[in-house]
């Protein structure tokens, strides 16, 4: 029982008077307040703590002179001991890619702490990053030891079972060039354990019986025969590996990573090649490469639609500075957790924040103000913005024209983008000076490969 002193008394005559048996026979058959009360109130159950640990219960005069055994605690403190650690990059299924520490106990990590070392990150030209990167960890990274020891996790590659029958029976399809058996019961169908050079010789001649199906005249009639738009199909040029679509989205994020899975599309460019062996060289194509902020709809696509590139930690870092901050089509606290803590910096430095959105969604309680949208309407509400700013001069018309695409216009008789050539004749662009550097196709052909990073500059066809 427990002790005045906060002791457990191990003595085996627990109280005078009842044994443990009618002990625990009393804790079942209380069922009302008052025999809780009579079984756990009365002072005769607790009993003071022995200064000598032993069973002989004696009261403690002074407390600072005599300190009870305490060495029972230590459990306490050793559940986070380690006796090792290692460095990794935290890759669930987002793109943050934060540096943690792993805290091993018996080859076993046990807690996952960050690195605090974003402050000490140098590049080529010795500039260092700022301390205030750290602490860089989110909720996801702090207990992603539980995905690794999980029950689901998948530790062998898997098939579905029909989709083996259909592969095993050669890729049977229709005249449409669907697949003449049921492959499609995805939620229902049986999962199959299969070894790994199993897994990898499916994948390939799947991948190869689709490049093979949808390619040239023949492929393109399948592919119209399933009613896809004939623009798309006749972008395809006849290569029937542009009928396979590349993204570099979760949960695959964490294997391949966003990047790796576009060159893997390039990369196709060779099985294009071995499917037609007639093509000219410039004809040879890899698969598509389905842009990112089209499909994972929690990144801001109004970013990569006005400067051409998508929004990264760094523009992230750079809120704080910002005196207006408009957040649309990004739920910030939800889906960048590592930099939610800029937001709430930016705030502090007198940010004024605006949530547009279709619901109240987490970071709609962090901003000032918060617009809400019927959905499909977000493109004129902005267009009606633009107008205001526009036609009350509220804009800085200088970087507007810069680094925007707002000036862009759009012809009304061939619905083309209106490019200077156009109004002005014989107008030529100017020689880049930049990072970017035109020459002849063929003598980028014919060249050979520079040692790396030693370029300098891109090399472009001009």
């Amino acid at each position: 029982m427990l002790a005045r002193s906060g002791i457990v008394d191990a003595s085996p005559t627990m109280s005078p008077g009842i044994s443990r048996r009618d002990l625990l026979k009393r804790a079942v058959v209380a069922g009302s307040g008052a025999a809780l009360a009579d079984l756990f109130l009365p002072a005769q159950f607790l009993s003071s703590a022995s200064a000598q640990g032993g069973p002989q219960a004696v009261a403690i005069g002074n407390p600072l002179a005599v300190m009870p055994d305490r060495s029972w605690e230590k459990i306490y403190r050793d559940q986070f001991a380690e006796d090792g650690s290692f460095v990794f990059t935290c890759a669930p299924n987002d793109t943050h890619n934060c540096l943690l520490r792993a805290h091993t106990k018996n080859g076993v990590i046990v807690r996952i702490s960050p690195t605090y070392g974003y402050g000490k990150a140098k590049d080529l030209y010795g500039n260092q990053a700022s301390h205030r990167w750290d602490p860089r960890i989110c909720q996801k990274g702090l207990i992603l030891g539980r995905r690794i020891y999980g029950d689901r996790r998948v530790k062998a590659p898997t098939i579905r079972k029909g989709f083996k029958e259909w592969a095993d029976a050669g890729f049977p399809r229709n005249a449409d060039g669907t697949p003449k058996m049921d492959t499609s019961r995805r939620g229902y169908d049986e999962w199959l354990q299969i070894p790994w050079e199993d897994a990898f010789a499916i994948a390939a001649a799947t991948i190869r019986n689709v490049a093979k199906t949808y390619t040239g005249e023949e492929g393109a009639e399948k592919l119209l025969g399933q009613e896809y738009e004939p623009a798309m199909v006749e972008a395809m040029h006849g290569a029937g590996v542009q009928a396979i679509k590349m993204r570099g989205g979760m949960p695959l994020l964490g294997v391949g990573r966003v990047f790796g899975f576009y060159r893997f599309a390039n990369m196709l460019a060779l099985l294009d090649r071995k499917v037609r062996p007639e093509a000219p060289d410039e004809e040879i194509l890899g698969s598509r490469a389905f842009d990112n902020y089209a499909w994972h709809t929690d990144l801001p696509p109004g970013h990569p639609m006005v400067t051409g590139s998508q929004t990264v930690d760094f523009d992230l870092f750079a809120a704080e500075h910002a005196k207006l901050l408009v957040l649309i089509g990004m739920n910030w606290i939800c889906t960048k957790m590592p930099d939610g803590h800029w937001l709430a910096d930016a705030h502090l430095k007198g940010t004024r924040v605006i949530v547009v959105s279709a619901d109240y969604m987490p970071t709609a309680n962090k901003a000032d103000e918060i617009v809400i949208l019927r959905p499909g309407t977000d493109a004129a509400f902005f267009l009606g913005v633009a107008r205001e700013l526009i036609s009350k001069g509220l804009y800085d018309r200088k970087a507007t024209v810069e680094r925007t695409d707002l000036p862009l216009l759009v012809r009304l008789d061939t619905g083309e983008r209106l490019q200077a050539k156009d109004v002005f004749p014989g107008y030529r662009q100017a020689e880049l000076e930049n990072y970017v550097a035109l020459k002849p196709a063929d003598e980028i052909a014919t060249a050979p490969p520079p040692p790396p990073f030693t370029v300098g500059k891109q090399v472009v066809a001009n």
